[in-house]
Formats: C-alpha cells, sequence, structure tokens
C-alpha cells in the first residue's frame, strides 16, 4: 500500500535565519583570511565552551579553518565556497566567478541544459550563495519535465480483490486456509508515478526546499513540489541515487541532469550530515570549487582539441621504485595521479593539474611547485602545467625552471608553467548563444592555448 506523502518541510537555513540566532556575519571569498585586525566584529569571539563547535571546526579544517587566535576566532578559506555556523560565526564564502559567467560554466560542466530564463531569476551569489544557483538549475529542469508530463510506470500492487485481475496468489490462499470470504489474492500491475525515480526527484526538491535561504526560491520549489503528491518521499540516501541513475533508459534519460544537481546539493549538505551531534545540527553548505573546475576543464579539453586527447587522473608508472633487496619491509610506493595526462598519436606528451585558486594574485603553497616538478621529471619534454582559474586581466604565464647545479649544463631544463585561465573568456566561448563555426575554432584555439607545452 502506498505510504502517505508528505509536504516540504520548512527549510533548515530559513529556520535558522528566522529563529534570530545571535550570529556574527563573517565574509570572505576563496583562498582568503580574515583574523580580529582586519574584521573588528570577531573581536572577543571564541569556541572555548562549546565543545559542538570546537568538533565541527576540527571536522571541516580541510575545507574551512576556524582557530582561536589573540584577540578573537581567525577564518581561512580553500576552494570551498557556501556558508556554514561555526560557534558564533555565520561564515559566507563567495566564488571569485558570479552570476550568469558562473552559471554558464557550472551548465557546460554538469552537461544541463540552457535555460534562458535563469539569469533572470537568480539573486546575487555574494546574498545567497552557489547552491541556490544549483536550487534554481534544478528547478528549471524539473519544470521541464513536468511541462512533458510526470514519468508513470507500472507498478506491482498486492490486494484482496472481488473482482480478480492479474495474478491470483495461491499461496495467500492457501496460508489462510483457503477462500474464506467474497475476495481473493491478487498480484496486479497499475501505472503509477509514485516509483523510484519520481521518489527520489521528489526528495531532491525536499532537500533544495531545506538548503535555499532564497524565499522566492523557496516558494518556487514549493510548488514543484505540489505536482509530486501522489509520490512518496524519504530522507535521501546516496545509493538511491546511485540506483536510479544505473537505471535510467533512453526513455528517462531526460532525468539526468535533475539527477546530476541533486548529487551536488546532496553532496554540499554532507558537511552538516557528518558532523551533526545527538543535540547539535549545524546548517552548512560547502561545494568544491577545485572538483568543479577539473570537471569544466576535462570536458572543454576533450571536446576542443585536435590531433591530442586527454586522459583524467592517469596514474603514472614507475615514478618511484625500490632498487632490488632494497625494500625488507615490502612496502607499496605512492602511483601519483595527475588531473591530466596529455597524449599523441605516438604517446605521453605531458602531464597537467587544474588548481581552483588564482595563482597571479594569491601566489602557491611550495607542495604544489614540489608536486609539479616531480610531474615534470616524470613526463617525456620535462615539463608540467598547471591550469589555474583566474578573473585578473593582467595575469600572465609564469615559468620555473628545475636546476641542478653540477649535474644540468646550460641545455634544457625541467619546468613547471603556471598558466592562468580566464574564467571570463572561457564563459563568453561556452555560452550557448555562441555557436558556429567562427566560434568553435576560437574554442578550439583556446584549448590548444591551455595545452601547449
Amino acid at each position: 500500500m502506498m505510504r502517505q506523502s508528505r509536504p516540504l518541510t520548512k527549510p533548515t537555513m530559513l529556520e535558522y535565519l528566522e529563529n534570530g540566532f545571535e550570529a556574527v556575519p563573517v565574509t570572505l571569498n576563496e583562498w582568503d583570511r580574515v583574523e580580529a585586525v582586519s574584521r573588528p566584529q570577531l573581536i572577543g569571539t571564541t569556541l572555548r565552551n562549546n565543545l559542538a563547535a570546537q568538533t565541527l571546526a576540527l571536522a571541516i579544517r580541510g575545507q574551512v579553518d576556524v582557530r582561536e587566535g589573540y584577540k578573537g576566532l581567525e577564518v581561512s578559506t580553500t576552494s570551498f565556497v557556501g556558508h556554514i555556523a561555526v560557534g558564533p560565526l555565520r561564515i559566507n564564502i563567495n566564488p571569485k566567478l558570479q552570476g550568469l559567467a558562473l552559471t554558464s560554466l557550472v551548465r557546460y560542466a554538469y552537461g544541463l541544459r540552457d535555460f534562458q530564463v535563469i539569469g533572470q531569476t537568480l539573486t546575487p551569489t555574494a546574498q545567497h550563495g552557489i547552491h541556490d544557483i544549483l536550487i534554481s538549475l534544478l528547478v528549471a529542469e524539473i519544470e521541464e519535465l513536468l511541462h512533458r508530463g510526470l514519468l508513470r510506470r507500472y507498478v506491482p500492487v498486492s490486494e484482496m480483490l472481488t473482482s480478480p485481475r492479474g495474478r491470483i496468489l495461491v499461496d495467500k490462499i492457501a496460508s489462510r486456509g483457503g477462500i474464506v470470504d467474497g475476495a481473493l489474492p491478487c498480484l496486479h500491475f497499475q501505472r503509477h508515478a509514485n516509483w523510484r525515480l519520481n521518489q527520489v526527484l521528489r526528495s531532491g526538491l525536499d532537500l533544495a526546499g531545506s538548503m535555499t535561504t532564497n524565499r522566492d526560491l523557496y516558494r518556487r520549489v514549493r510548488s514543484l513540489g505540489e505536482a509530486f503528491d501522489a509520490v512518496e518521499t524519504t530522507a535521501l540516501q546516496g545509493r538511491d541515487l546511485d540506483e536510479v541513475e544505473r537505471g535510467l533508459t533512453r526513455l528517462t534519460a531526460t532525468s539526468r541532469p535533475a539527477l546530476t544537481l541533486i548529487r551536488l546539493l546532496f553532496g554540499m549538505r554532507g558537511t552538516s550530515i557528518e558532523t551533526e551531534t545527538s543535540s547539535h545540527r549545524t546548517p552548512g553548505f560547502l561545494f568544491d570549487m577545485n572538483l568543479f573546475f577539473q570537471r569544466l576543464l576535462s570536458r572543454f579539453l576533450r571536446e576542443n582539441l585536435d590531433g591530442v586527447s586527454i586522459r583524467d587522473e592517469q596514474t603514472t608508472k614507475g615514478m618511484f621504485a625500490y632498487p632490488p633487496l632494497a625494500n625488507p619491509k615490502g612496502r607499496s610506493l605512492p602511483r601519483p595521479r595527475p588531473d591530466f595526462a596529455l597524449f599523441s598519436a605516438t604517446g605521453l606528451i605531458g602531464f597537467l593539474d587544474a588548481k581552483y585558486r588564482d595563482i597571479w594574485e594569491k601566489g602557491y603553497p611550495a607542495g604544489w611547485l614540489y608536486q609539479l616538478s616531480m610531474y615534470a621529471l616524470a613526463s617525456p619534454n620535462q615539463k608540467s602545467i598547471i591550469l589555474y582559474g583566474t578573473t585578473s586581466s593582467e595575469a600572465r604565464e609564469e615559468r620555473v625552471e628545475i636546476r641542478h647545479p653540477v649535474l644540468w649544463g646550460a641545455g634544457s631544463k625541467p619546468m613547471v608553467i603556471f598558466r592562468p585561465v580566464q574564467l571570463q573568456d572561457l564563459a563568453m566561448l561556452l555560452h550557448p548563444s555562441n555557436e558556429g563555426s567562427a566560434k568553435w575554432e576560437q574554442r578550439r584555439s583556446f584549448a590548444r592555448s591551455l595545452v601547449t607545452f
């Protein structure tokens, strides 16, 4: 028997804001750092005597680093954007790229359809966050699906019928001791909207409604939820998404973009789920722009390179090795996996890494240089490339030679190349309105410029 579907619950983030929680707002950009000296509102803030906040701060240190300082809390960000509450702080982290340009790149990276209404319905990213862009895209995708009609499927129904249809369940008759009334147990099939795909879409809308702080967007989500009244909903699980995506067919493939967006939102919400305690739940949603940037470049290079090919996260072989009889403990060695390996018809050309940090403005950690130096030494051309996203019109390519003062002479030296990727230019090239042979040639030229050693 079908369970009663429940309406969308009030969104967690709106609840959080409407309850009047005394919080100190802190707004940063990605790869940023603030302290009490630069932000007076941080003076006197602390996580002392708040065990739940201390536990949360420790759990998210790889995404957002919140530490005790001399005069108050200090906050450092990485490639993760979004917002999260830690103790007295409500931290908002904005991406370097916002609005239509970011929407265009997200749409392209994840293979979403183009919706012209998005630019008019989105509020500024700085105010609400990238999750609202993803939710707006999800709303547009599901509106398109509903415009074609809610997909239905024949689902098995087992019930007692006075007018039998389908298959009579003889074993159930026997277990009851025979026919005791005018109804027979039957198994038949009804064409119904309440099946797994629609259940996941409905649960995804519930999730989206719980994440947004934009009231207009929340009303749109809730309005869409009413179209799923006949569909039951439960708390979304990763295995539900896996099952539905594996089961997509030619008839249901139009739902793939919506499922992709639901998975992204589900992944963002993981921060609050994983750090939840029995007495405290901290709302927060973080999105890794580095993974997004890597996926964006992967698709762009695959579609626009001629004569060469890109392989994602190609494992390097033989970079490290123990000499004979020099591994008495039988230890295994690391096998580095650069983000991209560039191949020609004759073999490997070189390795590239994608970093969503504006190196022109922010510099780079020494560890990145060491990492790319190893990739350069493992490449046939003795070079490696870091592709980094930037919005600075002044950004230029930088090169670092790897030198040995004794063994290497004046000939060709190993080298690490820091190459900027102009995000605004890439967004313009990928805008759906920019099609035609001239635009395709510009895309191919841009792609070649990124991988030239």
